[in-house]
């Protein structure tokens, strides 16, 4: 129990009013968790839930009220007789001078109420088609952008982060409770500042616990949220027989925080593992093909060293057969040159005689040239006509006005046809 409070006095008379606003103003700061059996329990039009939470031993009753929206983030559907924990604080509502706890949380009592509520509502679900592998997508091989919900208080954060491996990941990790009914709220608040961001795959992380201390991960407004997410979600939430719900309908779900590092990272670790193997399959292969090549070029290089061989052996051949022709070449060519020297005068006076021969000849030959060139035959008094360079032998050569030309030992004359005899 709370240490007793300092008392309050107030000497000058307030109103009901004021009075009211100050004792709320104390209740305000009085967070309590309380634990009873429901009773009298009715919901309004509006869906705001009210009721009587019993306690069990000495009858005391307290009202309650839990507004729509948060019962259904609570996820608990709140029957009479049921016993539950609830948390929140008191007001009093002034216009009937009540005094009402407002609900914020409810949570079942005892590990078999519990574990009926998972199965009632992992049935209701299954059913809706939530849990089933055709509506799972596939994460990415190589996710970069990686958004993280967990307490960052906890070990589960350390242990995710220290596996995850070196590859460039941009990880954003949004501070989350993660134990308990009243981790919901924190839940669904971090789920809907992450779907902001650009993210390839989210992660959701705790270490192991109970039913009851994962129950916040068996709520049906987590689990819808979770499967209505713009992205892959990868569950990494410890249990040991009931599987978390939202485990159930993440896209991928692992054991452990570990775990999930893991298989976040282990496309990037396969894809190291797989550039190893193919670069030692690359080595082998070009060490294969080296060695093969070498064996070619010292094969290569046998062949061309004997067909060199052979070469030269013929080249060698033909080189003492070209000396040897040489050799018969020069010593008929010193037979002829010295044959010409022992019969040089007689040479040369044969060559004296052919020569004086032909400049005869060759003068015999001056003069009948002389003699037939038809200029001398102009100085005589003849001409030669000619019609276009042509010379005319006959009338019948020309017609009239045809132009000829007369050429004359010192000249010529152009005339034309005027008639023909």
């Amino acid at each position: 129990m709370p240490d007793q409070q300092k008392e309050l006095f107030f000497e000058n008379p307030v109103t009901v009013s004021e009075y009211i606003s100050i004792i709320n103003s104390v209740l305000s700061g009085i967070k309590a968790k309380v634990k009873g059996e429901v009773s009298e329990m009715k919901q309004a039009a509006s869906g705001h839930i009210y009721f009587s939470l019993k306690d069990e031993n000495s009858g005391d009753l307290i009202n309650c009220a839990i507004w729509s929206s948060v019962y259904k983030m609570c996820g608990v559907k709140i029957e009479n007789g049921m016993e539950v924990i609830i948390s929140g604080s008191s007001d009093v509502y002034g216009a009937r001078g009540s005094l009402t706890f407002k609900v914020k949380t409810v949570e079942l009592v005892g590990e078999g109420a519990l574990k009926k509520a998972y199965d009632l509502l992992k049935s209701k679900l299954s059913e809706e088609g939530l849990f089933s592998k055709e509506r799972k997508r596939e994460v990415p091989l190589f996710p970069k952008k990686i958004g993280v919900i967990t307490s960052k208080k906890g070990a589960a954060i350390h242990d995710f982060v220290n596996n995850l491996g070196k590859f460039g990941f941009q990880i954003q990790i949004c501070d989350s409770r993660v134990e308990g009914q009243e981790a919901v709220q924190d839940l669904l608040r971090s789920i809907k500042i992450m779907r902001k961001k650009n993210l390839d795959v989210l992660v959701l992380v705790r270490g192991g616990g109970s039913l009851q201390s994962l129950m916040a991960f068996d709520n049906e407004a987590l689990v819808r949220e979770v499967v209505d997410f713009p992205c892959p979600v990868v569950a990494g939430i410890g249990h040991h027989e009931d599987v978390p719900l939202v485990a159930l309908a993440s896209d991928v779900s692992q054991s452990t925080p570990t775990a999930t590092a893991n298989y976040i990272s282990e496309g990037f670790q396969k894809a190291i593992e797989r550039t190893v193997f193919y670069q030692h399959i690359v080595e082998t292969k070009y060490q294969e093909a080296l060695h093969k090549k070498r064996e070619d070029l010292s094969e290569s290089t046998e062949v061309a060293k004997n067909f060199f061989n052979l070469i030269n052996e013929k080249y060698q051949r033909s080189e003492e057969k070209i000396k040897r022709a040489l050799s018969v070449a020069i010593s008929l060519v010193s037979f002829d040159i010295e044959k010409i020297k022992n019969n040089k005068e007689k040479i040369l006076s044969s060559f004296k005689i052919v020569l004086k021969d032909k400049k005869e000849k060759i003068k015999t030959l001056e003069q009948a040239v002389l003699y037939n060139d038809p200029k001398k035959q102009l100085e005589l008094g003849y001409a030669i006509i000619k019609k276009q360079g042509k010379v005319v032998k006959s009338v019948k050569d020309v017609k009239k006005g045809d132009a000829l030309e007369t050429v004359l030992c010192d000249g010529g004359v152009e005339s034309e046809v005027k008639k023909i005899k």
